[in-house]
Protein backbone atom coordinates (compact mmCIF):
# COMPACT_ATOMS: atom_id res chain seq x y z
CA UNK A 1 0.00 0.00 0.00
CA UNK A 2 3.00 2.32 0.37
CA UNK A 3 3.29 2.55 -3.41
CA UNK A 4 -0.38 3.47 -3.73
CA UNK A 5 -0.03 6.13 -1.01
CA UNK A 6 3.00 7.72 -2.72
CA UNK A 7 1.22 7.57 -6.07
CA UNK A 8 -1.80 9.32 -4.56
CA UNK A 9 0.33 12.13 -3.15
CA UNK A 10 2.21 12.63 -6.42
CA UNK A 11 -0.99 12.49 -8.48
CA UNK A 12 -2.63 15.06 -6.20
CA UNK A 13 0.39 17.33 -6.65
CA UNK A 14 0.15 16.88 -10.43
CA UNK A 15 -3.55 17.79 -10.41
CA UNK A 16 -2.91 20.87 -8.26
CA UNK A 17 -0.04 22.11 -10.44
CA UNK A 18 -1.99 21.60 -13.65
CA UNK A 19 -4.99 23.40 -12.15
CA UNK A 20 -2.59 26.29 -11.40
CA UNK A 21 -1.74 26.40 -15.13
CA UNK A 22 1.73 24.88 -14.76
CA UNK A 23 3.21 23.48 -17.98
CA UNK A 24 1.55 20.07 -18.06
CA UNK A 25 4.24 18.28 -20.08
CA UNK A 26 6.92 19.21 -17.53
CA UNK A 27 4.69 18.38 -14.55
CA UNK A 28 3.87 14.91 -15.88
CA UNK A 29 7.46 14.08 -16.80
CA UNK A 30 8.89 15.17 -13.44
CA UNK A 31 6.13 13.32 -11.56
CA UNK A 32 6.91 10.14 -13.48
CA UNK A 33 10.62 10.44 -12.68
CA UNK A 34 9.82 10.99 -8.98
CA UNK A 35 7.61 7.88 -8.90
CA UNK A 36 10.28 5.75 -10.57
CA UNK A 37 12.92 6.98 -8.12
CA UNK A 38 10.61 6.17 -5.20
CA UNK A 39 10.04 2.69 -6.60
CA UNK A 40 13.77 2.04 -6.80
CA UNK A 41 14.66 3.76 -3.51
CA UNK A 42 12.03 1.96 -1.41
CA UNK A 43 12.09 -1.28 -3.43
CA UNK A 44 8.33 -1.28 -4.00
CA UNK A 45 6.20 -2.17 -6.97
CA UNK A 46 7.40 -3.59 -10.26
CA UNK A 47 10.45 -1.41 -10.56
CA UNK A 48 11.84 -0.19 -13.87
CA UNK A 49 11.83 -3.52 -15.75
CA UNK A 50 14.47 -2.37 -18.25
CA UNK A 51 15.53 -4.89 -20.88
CA UNK A 52 19.01 -3.37 -20.95
CA UNK A 53 20.31 -1.55 -17.88
CA UNK A 54 22.86 1.26 -17.94
CA UNK A 55 24.65 -0.43 -15.05
CA UNK A 56 23.51 2.17 -12.54
CA UNK A 57 20.05 2.45 -10.93
CA UNK A 58 20.10 6.27 -10.98
CA UNK A 59 20.75 6.43 -14.71
CA UNK A 60 18.31 3.57 -15.37
CA UNK A 61 15.45 5.94 -14.56
CA UNK A 62 16.56 8.30 -17.30
CA UNK A 63 17.11 5.37 -19.65
CA UNK A 64 13.38 4.66 -19.27
CA UNK A 65 12.64 8.29 -20.16
CA UNK A 66 15.00 8.05 -23.14
CA UNK A 67 13.28 4.89 -24.39
CA UNK A 68 9.85 6.55 -24.14
CA UNK A 69 11.07 9.64 -25.97
CA UNK A 70 12.77 7.60 -28.67
CA UNK A 71 9.77 5.36 -29.39
CA UNK A 72 7.29 8.25 -29.44
CA UNK A 73 9.26 10.73 -31.51
CA UNK A 74 10.06 8.18 -34.20
CA UNK A 75 6.59 6.64 -34.30
CA UNK A 76 3.45 8.26 -32.95
CA UNK A 77 5.11 11.66 -32.53
CA UNK A 78 6.16 11.77 -36.17
CA UNK A 79 2.58 11.03 -37.28
CA UNK A 80 1.15 13.77 -35.09
CA UNK A 81 3.78 16.30 -36.17
CA UNK A 82 3.17 15.44 -39.83
CA UNK A 83 -0.58 15.98 -39.45
CA UNK A 84 0.06 19.26 -37.64
CA UNK A 85 2.34 20.44 -40.42
CA UNK A 86 -0.22 19.48 -43.05
CA UNK A 87 -2.98 21.34 -41.17
CA UNK A 88 -0.77 24.43 -41.03
CA UNK A 89 -0.11 24.24 -44.77
CA UNK A 90 -3.81 23.77 -45.53
CA UNK A 91 -4.54 26.84 -43.43
CA UNK A 92 -2.00 28.83 -45.45
CA UNK A 93 -3.74 27.77 -48.67
CA UNK A 94 -7.24 28.48 -47.28
CA UNK A 95 -8.11 24.94 -48.32
CA UNK A 96 -10.33 24.50 -45.27
CA UNK A 97 -12.54 27.35 -46.44
CA UNK A 98 -12.76 25.76 -49.88
CA UNK A 99 -13.80 22.47 -48.31
CA UNK A 100 -16.54 24.17 -46.34
CA UNK A 101 -17.79 26.07 -49.40
CA UNK A 102 -18.37 22.71 -51.09
CA UNK A 103 -19.85 20.59 -48.29
CA UNK A 104 -21.73 23.52 -46.72
CA UNK A 105 -23.57 24.50 -49.90
CA UNK A 106 -26.78 22.52 -49.13
CA UNK A 107 -27.27 24.55 -45.94
CA UNK A 108 -28.42 27.52 -48.01
CA UNK A 109 -31.57 25.62 -48.98
CA UNK A 110 -32.74 24.68 -45.45
CA UNK A 111 -35.47 26.92 -44.01
CA UNK A 112 -36.05 25.68 -40.43
CA UNK A 113 -33.40 27.29 -38.17
CA UNK A 114 -33.10 24.27 -35.87
CA UNK A 115 -32.94 21.75 -38.70
CA UNK A 116 -30.34 24.03 -40.28
CA UNK A 117 -28.35 24.11 -37.04
CA UNK A 118 -28.39 20.30 -36.87
CA UNK A 119 -27.34 20.04 -40.51
CA UNK A 120 -24.59 22.51 -39.71
CA UNK A 121 -23.36 20.06 -37.07
CA UNK A 122 -23.27 17.34 -39.73
CA UNK A 123 -21.06 19.60 -41.86
CA UNK A 124 -18.73 20.23 -38.90
CA UNK A 125 -18.14 16.50 -38.60
CA UNK A 126 -17.24 16.14 -42.28
CA UNK A 127 -14.89 19.11 -42.20
CA UNK A 128 -13.52 18.10 -38.79
CA UNK A 129 -12.23 14.80 -40.18
CA UNK A 130 -9.75 16.85 -42.20
CA UNK A 131 -9.03 19.56 -39.58
CA UNK A 132 -7.77 17.91 -36.37
CA UNK A 133 -7.32 21.03 -34.24
CA UNK A 134 -10.39 21.87 -32.14
CA UNK A 135 -9.47 25.57 -31.99
CA UNK A 136 -8.50 25.68 -35.67
CA UNK A 137 -11.76 24.04 -36.71
CA UNK A 138 -13.81 26.36 -34.51
CA UNK A 139 -12.13 29.47 -35.89
CA UNK A 140 -12.66 28.35 -39.48
CA UNK A 141 -16.31 27.55 -38.78
CA UNK A 142 -16.83 30.99 -37.25
CA UNK A 143 -15.70 32.51 -40.54
CA UNK A 144 -17.68 30.15 -42.78
CA UNK A 145 -20.57 28.36 -41.04
CA UNK A 146 -21.48 31.03 -38.49
CA UNK A 147 -22.52 33.70 -41.06
CA UNK A 148 -24.61 31.12 -42.95
CA UNK A 149 -26.48 30.14 -39.78
CA UNK A 150 -27.04 33.72 -38.65
CA UNK A 151 -28.26 34.93 -42.06
CA UNK A 152 -30.72 32.00 -42.16
CA UNK A 153 -32.31 33.00 -38.84
CA UNK A 154 -30.46 30.74 -36.39
CA UNK A 155 -29.95 32.49 -33.05
CA UNK A 156 -26.47 33.62 -32.13
CA UNK A 157 -26.28 31.30 -29.10
CA UNK A 158 -27.53 28.25 -31.01
CA UNK A 159 -24.94 28.89 -33.72
CA UNK A 160 -22.03 29.15 -31.28
CA UNK A 161 -23.26 26.11 -29.32
CA UNK A 162 -23.22 24.01 -32.49
CA UNK A 163 -19.74 25.21 -33.43
CA UNK A 164 -18.45 24.91 -29.87
CA UNK A 165 -19.40 21.22 -29.72
CA UNK A 166 -18.08 20.39 -33.19
CA UNK A 167 -14.89 18.64 -32.05
CA UNK A 168 -16.49 16.64 -29.24
CA UNK A 169 -15.95 13.49 -31.28
CA UNK A 170 -12.31 12.54 -31.81
CA UNK A 171 -12.26 11.24 -35.38
CA UNK A 172 -9.79 11.32 -38.23
CA UNK A 173 -6.09 10.52 -38.69
CA UNK A 174 -5.15 13.94 -37.33
CA UNK A 175 -6.45 13.20 -33.85
CA UNK A 176 -3.54 12.62 -31.47
CA UNK A 177 -5.79 10.58 -29.19
CA UNK A 178 -6.89 8.32 -32.07
CA UNK A 179 -3.31 7.74 -33.13
CA UNK A 180 -2.33 6.95 -29.55
CA UNK A 181 -5.13 4.39 -29.21
CA UNK A 182 -4.07 2.73 -32.45
CA UNK A 183 -0.45 2.60 -31.31
CA UNK A 184 -1.24 1.12 -27.91
CA UNK A 185 -3.56 -1.45 -29.48
CA UNK A 186 -0.91 -2.20 -32.14
CA UNK A 187 -3.29 -1.59 -35.04
CA UNK A 188 -3.56 0.94 -37.87
CA UNK A 189 -5.62 4.10 -37.52
CA UNK A 190 -7.93 2.91 -40.31
CA UNK A 191 -8.64 -0.34 -38.45
CA UNK A 192 -9.51 1.57 -35.28
CA UNK A 193 -11.85 3.81 -37.24
CA UNK A 194 -13.50 1.17 -39.47
CA UNK A 195 -13.84 -1.66 -36.93
CA UNK A 196 -14.32 0.16 -33.62
CA UNK A 197 -15.29 3.82 -33.79
CA UNK A 198 -17.72 3.36 -36.67
CA UNK A 199 -19.79 0.95 -34.52
CA UNK A 200 -20.24 3.41 -31.66
CA UNK A 201 -20.24 6.72 -33.54
CA UNK A 202 -23.71 6.50 -35.19
CA UNK A 203 -25.41 6.12 -31.80
CA UNK A 204 -23.50 9.11 -30.41
CA UNK A 205 -24.07 11.19 -33.52
CA UNK A 206 -27.85 10.71 -33.48
CA UNK A 207 -27.99 11.45 -29.75
CA UNK A 208 -26.04 14.67 -30.26
CA UNK A 209 -28.18 15.95 -33.14
CA UNK A 210 -31.56 15.13 -31.54
CA UNK A 211 -30.58 16.59 -28.17
CA UNK A 212 -29.16 19.74 -29.80
CA UNK A 213 -32.43 20.27 -31.67
CA UNK A 214 -34.60 20.25 -28.54
CA UNK A 215 -32.13 21.80 -26.08
CA UNK A 216 -31.26 24.79 -28.29
CA UNK A 217 -34.93 25.40 -29.06
CA UNK A 218 -35.68 25.33 -25.32
CA UNK A 219 -32.93 27.82 -24.46
CA UNK A 220 -33.91 30.18 -27.29
CA UNK A 221 -37.51 30.22 -26.03
CA UNK A 222 -36.41 30.73 -22.43
CA UNK A 223 -33.83 33.47 -23.07
CA UNK A 224 -36.01 35.37 -25.55
CA UNK A 225 -34.90 37.62 -28.44
CA UNK A 226 -31.24 38.59 -28.76
CA UNK A 227 -31.02 42.39 -29.27
CA UNK A 228 -27.61 42.05 -30.94
CA UNK A 229 -28.66 39.28 -33.33
CA UNK A 230 -30.40 41.45 -35.91
CA UNK A 231 -27.48 43.87 -36.08
CA UNK A 232 -25.05 40.97 -36.67
CA UNK A 233 -27.41 39.44 -39.22
CA UNK A 234 -27.50 42.70 -41.18
CA UNK A 235 -23.71 42.92 -41.15
CA UNK A 236 -23.44 39.44 -42.62
CA UNK A 237 -26.05 40.27 -45.26
CA UNK A 238 -24.06 43.36 -46.26
CA UNK A 239 -20.82 41.37 -46.42
CA UNK A 240 -22.41 38.60 -48.49
CA UNK A 241 -22.09 40.58 -51.70
CA UNK A 242 -18.36 41.20 -51.28
CA UNK A 243 -15.99 39.26 -53.57
CA UNK A 244 -14.53 36.05 -52.13
CA UNK A 245 -10.73 36.07 -51.95
CA UNK A 246 -10.51 32.48 -50.79
CA UNK A 247 -9.01 29.47 -52.52
CA UNK A 248 -10.62 27.90 -55.62
CA UNK A 249 -13.23 25.26 -54.86
CA UNK A 250 -10.99 22.55 -56.32
CA UNK A 251 -8.83 23.10 -53.23
CA UNK A 252 -11.61 21.41 -51.24
CA UNK A 253 -10.00 18.13 -52.31
CA UNK A 254 -6.68 18.88 -50.63
CA UNK A 255 -7.60 18.53 -46.90
CA UNK A 256 -9.18 15.12 -47.52
CA UNK A 257 -6.30 13.65 -49.56
CA UNK A 258 -4.54 12.10 -46.50
CA UNK A 259 -7.87 10.75 -45.23
CA UNK A 260 -8.59 9.13 -48.59
CA UNK A 261 -5.10 7.62 -48.84
CA UNK A 262 -5.24 6.14 -45.33
CA UNK A 263 -8.77 4.79 -45.70
CA UNK A 264 -8.07 3.15 -49.07
CA UNK A 265 -4.47 1.97 -48.90
CA UNK A 266 -4.62 -0.32 -45.89
CA UNK A 267 -5.06 -4.11 -45.57
CA UNK A 268 -8.71 -3.80 -44.51
CA UNK A 269 -9.89 -2.02 -47.68
CA UNK A 270 -7.45 -2.55 -50.54
CA UNK A 271 -6.54 -5.96 -49.14
CA UNK A 272 -10.01 -7.11 -50.19
CA UNK A 273 -8.84 -6.75 -53.81
CA UNK A 274 -5.68 -8.79 -53.34
CA UNK A 275 -3.23 -5.89 -52.91
CA UNK A 276 -0.86 -5.91 -49.96
CA UNK A 277 -0.38 -2.15 -49.56
CA UNK A 278 -0.16 -0.29 -46.26
CA UNK A 279 0.56 3.46 -46.14
CA UNK A 280 1.38 5.05 -42.79
CA UNK A 281 0.39 8.56 -41.73
CA UNK A 282 3.75 10.34 -42.36
CA UNK A 283 4.04 8.87 -45.87
CA UNK A 284 0.46 9.84 -46.70
CA UNK A 285 1.08 13.36 -45.42
CA UNK A 286 4.26 13.93 -47.44
CA UNK A 287 2.48 12.74 -50.59
CA UNK A 288 -0.49 15.01 -49.79
CA UNK A 289 1.78 18.03 -49.28
CA UNK A 290 3.44 17.42 -52.65
CA UNK A 291 0.00 17.17 -54.29
CA UNK A 292 -1.00 20.47 -52.68
CA UNK A 293 2.23 22.10 -53.87
CA UNK A 294 1.47 20.92 -57.39
CA UNK A 295 -1.96 22.57 -57.15
CA UNK A 296 -0.26 25.81 -56.04
CA UNK A 297 2.17 25.71 -58.95
CA UNK A 298 -0.63 25.22 -61.46
CA UNK A 299 -2.61 28.04 -59.84
CA UNK A 300 0.14 30.65 -59.43
CA UNK A 301 3.03 29.50 -61.70
CA UNK A 302 5.42 30.65 -58.98
CA UNK A 303 8.04 28.00 -58.19
CA UNK A 304 9.74 30.03 -55.43
CA UNK A 305 6.45 30.78 -53.68
CA UNK A 306 5.34 27.18 -54.04
CA UNK A 307 8.52 25.90 -52.38
CA UNK A 308 8.08 28.33 -49.48
CA UNK A 309 4.93 26.43 -48.59
CA UNK A 310 7.12 23.63 -47.26
CA UNK A 311 8.31 26.03 -44.55
CA UNK A 312 4.74 26.31 -43.23
CA UNK A 313 4.59 22.52 -43.16
CA UNK A 314 7.77 22.23 -41.07
CA UNK A 315 6.72 25.05 -38.75
CA UNK A 316 3.44 23.25 -38.13
CA UNK A 317 5.37 20.08 -37.32
CA UNK A 318 7.49 21.91 -34.76
CA UNK A 319 4.46 23.42 -33.10
CA UNK A 320 2.89 20.00 -32.68
CA UNK A 321 6.05 18.72 -31.01
CA UNK A 322 5.96 21.54 -28.47
CA UNK A 323 2.24 21.23 -27.76
CA UNK A 324 1.16 17.62 -28.27
CA UNK A 325 4.16 15.27 -28.54
CA UNK A 326 5.70 16.70 -25.38
CA UNK A 327 2.45 15.91 -23.58
CA UNK A 328 2.47 12.34 -24.84
CA UNK A 329 6.03 11.85 -23.61
CA UNK A 330 5.24 13.40 -20.22
CA UNK A 331 2.04 11.40 -19.91
CA UNK A 332 3.74 8.11 -20.71
CA UNK A 333 6.61 8.78 -18.29
CA UNK A 334 4.01 9.52 -15.59
CA UNK A 335 2.12 6.36 -16.49
CA UNK A 336 5.32 4.33 -16.36
CA UNK A 337 6.01 5.77 -12.91
CA UNK A 338 2.58 4.66 -11.68
CA UNK A 339 3.23 1.17 -13.06
CA UNK A 340 6.73 1.00 -11.59
CA UNK A 341 5.62 1.92 -8.08
CA UNK A 342 2.87 -0.72 -8.15
CA UNK A 343 -0.13 1.63 -7.97
CA UNK A 344 -1.80 0.12 -11.03
CA UNK A 345 -1.47 -3.48 -9.83
CA UNK A 346 -2.81 -2.53 -6.40
CA UNK A 347 -5.88 -0.82 -7.86
CA UNK A 348 -6.59 -3.72 -10.21
CA UNK A 349 -6.27 -6.30 -7.45
CA UNK A 350 -8.47 -4.23 -5.12
CA UNK A 351 -11.16 -3.93 -7.79
CA UNK A 352 -11.01 -7.65 -8.53
CA UNK A 353 -11.13 -8.62 -4.87
CA UNK A 354 -14.14 -6.36 -4.36
CA UNK A 355 -15.85 -7.94 -7.37
CA UNK A 356 -16.13 -4.56 -9.13
CA UNK A 357 -14.79 -5.68 -12.50
CA UNK A 358 -13.74 -3.80 -15.62
CA UNK A 359 -16.86 -1.60 -15.71
CA UNK A 360 -15.90 0.01 -12.41
CA UNK A 361 -12.34 0.64 -13.62
CA UNK A 362 -13.61 2.29 -16.81
CA UNK A 363 -16.04 4.53 -14.94
CA UNK A 364 -13.46 5.48 -12.29
CA UNK A 365 -10.74 6.32 -14.82
CA UNK A 366 -13.24 8.13 -17.04
CA UNK A 367 -14.34 10.33 -14.13
CA UNK A 368 -10.76 11.37 -13.38
CA UNK A 369 -10.01 12.05 -17.06
CA UNK A 370 -13.20 14.09 -17.46
CA UNK A 371 -12.47 16.23 -14.39
CA UNK A 372 -8.85 16.91 -15.37
CA UNK A 373 -9.85 17.68 -18.97
CA UNK A 374 -12.45 20.12 -17.66
CA UNK A 375 -9.92 21.89 -15.43
CA UNK A 376 -7.23 22.05 -18.12
CA UNK A 377 -9.42 22.73 -21.11
CA UNK A 378 -7.52 19.97 -22.92
CA UNK A 379 -8.31 16.31 -23.40
CA UNK A 380 -4.81 15.27 -24.43
CA UNK A 381 -2.90 15.49 -21.16
CA UNK A 382 -5.26 13.40 -18.99
CA UNK A 383 -5.85 10.84 -21.73
CA UNK A 384 -2.13 10.46 -22.45
CA UNK A 385 -1.48 10.00 -18.72
CA UNK A 386 -3.94 7.14 -18.32
CA UNK A 387 -3.66 5.48 -21.72
CA UNK A 388 -0.28 3.96 -20.86
CA UNK A 389 -1.87 2.13 -17.91
CA UNK A 390 -4.63 0.48 -19.93
CA UNK A 391 -2.76 -2.49 -21.49
CA UNK A 392 -1.98 -3.93 -18.04
CA UNK A 393 -5.54 -3.36 -16.86
CA UNK A 394 -7.04 -4.88 -20.01
CA UNK A 395 -4.80 -7.94 -19.79
CA UNK A 396 -5.69 -8.63 -16.17
CA UNK A 397 -9.39 -7.95 -16.75
CA UNK A 398 -9.30 -10.16 -19.87
CA UNK A 399 -10.82 -7.58 -22.25
CA UNK A 400 -9.57 -5.93 -25.44
CA UNK A 401 -7.48 -2.83 -24.76
CA UNK A 402 -9.65 -0.66 -27.07
CA UNK A 403 -12.75 -1.58 -25.06
CA UNK A 404 -11.29 0.54 -22.27
CA UNK A 405 -9.44 3.16 -24.32
CA UNK A 406 -12.41 4.19 -26.47
CA UNK A 407 -14.73 5.32 -23.64
CA UNK A 408 -11.79 7.05 -21.97
CA UNK A 409 -11.05 8.91 -25.20
CA UNK A 410 -14.65 10.07 -25.51
CA UNK A 411 -14.69 11.16 -21.87
CA UNK A 412 -11.64 13.32 -22.53
CA UNK A 413 -13.62 14.96 -25.34
CA UNK A 414 -16.52 15.58 -22.98
CA UNK A 415 -14.37 17.18 -20.28
CA UNK A 416 -12.61 19.41 -22.80
CA UNK A 417 -15.76 20.52 -24.61
CA UNK A 418 -17.66 21.52 -21.45
CA UNK A 419 -14.68 23.48 -20.14
CA UNK A 420 -15.08 27.27 -20.35
CA UNK A 421 -11.29 27.65 -20.57
CA UNK A 422 -10.67 25.40 -23.57
CA UNK A 423 -9.19 27.23 -26.56
CA UNK A 424 -12.02 26.47 -29.00
CA UNK A 425 -14.76 27.69 -26.63
CA UNK A 426 -12.85 30.85 -25.70
CA UNK A 427 -12.17 31.63 -29.37
CA UNK A 428 -15.78 31.10 -30.43
CA UNK A 429 -17.09 33.14 -27.50
CA UNK A 430 -14.69 35.98 -28.26
CA UNK A 431 -15.67 36.24 -31.91
CA UNK A 432 -19.41 35.99 -31.20
CA UNK A 433 -19.24 38.41 -28.27
CA UNK A 434 -20.75 36.02 -25.72
CA UNK A 435 -19.57 34.42 -22.50
CA UNK A 436 -17.85 30.99 -22.65
CA UNK A 437 -20.12 29.94 -19.77
CA UNK A 438 -23.17 30.58 -21.95
CA UNK A 439 -21.83 28.17 -24.57
CA UNK A 440 -21.01 25.54 -21.97
CA UNK A 441 -24.49 25.86 -20.48
CA UNK A 442 -26.07 25.31 -23.88
CA UNK A 443 -23.90 22.29 -24.63
CA UNK A 444 -23.97 20.55 -21.26
CA UNK A 445 -27.13 18.46 -21.78
CA UNK A 446 -26.36 17.28 -25.35
CA UNK A 447 -22.80 16.39 -24.39
CA UNK A 448 -23.82 14.67 -21.15
CA UNK A 449 -26.49 12.59 -22.90
CA UNK A 450 -24.06 11.62 -25.65
CA UNK A 451 -21.45 10.61 -23.05
CA UNK A 452 -23.97 8.39 -21.25
CA UNK A 453 -24.92 6.74 -24.54
CA UNK A 454 -21.21 6.25 -25.20
CA UNK A 455 -20.84 4.16 -22.03
CA UNK A 456 -24.04 2.23 -22.67
CA UNK A 457 -23.10 1.31 -26.24
CA UNK A 458 -19.49 0.49 -25.34
CA UNK A 459 -20.55 -1.77 -22.47
CA UNK A 460 -23.22 -3.42 -24.64
CA UNK A 461 -20.92 -4.16 -27.60
CA UNK A 462 -17.44 -4.57 -26.17
CA UNK A 463 -17.47 -5.28 -22.40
Amino acid sequence: MLGLFIAFLVTAAVAWLIAKKAYAAAVLLIAGVVLMFCSVAFDIGKGLELKKSTGNTFFDVFQVVQNIMSSNISGLGLSIMAMGGFAKYMDTLNAGHALYSVVGGPLNHVKSPYVLACMGFVVTQIVGMAIPSAAGLALMLMVTLYPVLIRAGVSRMTAVAIIGSSRFFDLGPGSANCLLVAKIANIEWAEYFLEWQIIVYPFLFVTMIVSHYFVQRYWDAKEGPDPEAEKIRQQFHDAAGQPDAGAPKIYALLPVVPLAILLIFNPIVIGQFGYNIKVDVPGAIVLSVLVAMAFEWVRRRDVIGMLKGMKDFYEGMGRQFAIVVSLIIGGQVFGQGLIAIGAVDTLIESAQNAGLGVGFMVLAMSSVIGIVAFLMGSGNAPFFSFAALVPDIAAKMNVHVISILMPLQNMAGFGRTVSPVTGAIVAVAGIAGVSPFQIVKRNLIPLALTTIVNFVVTFAFFL
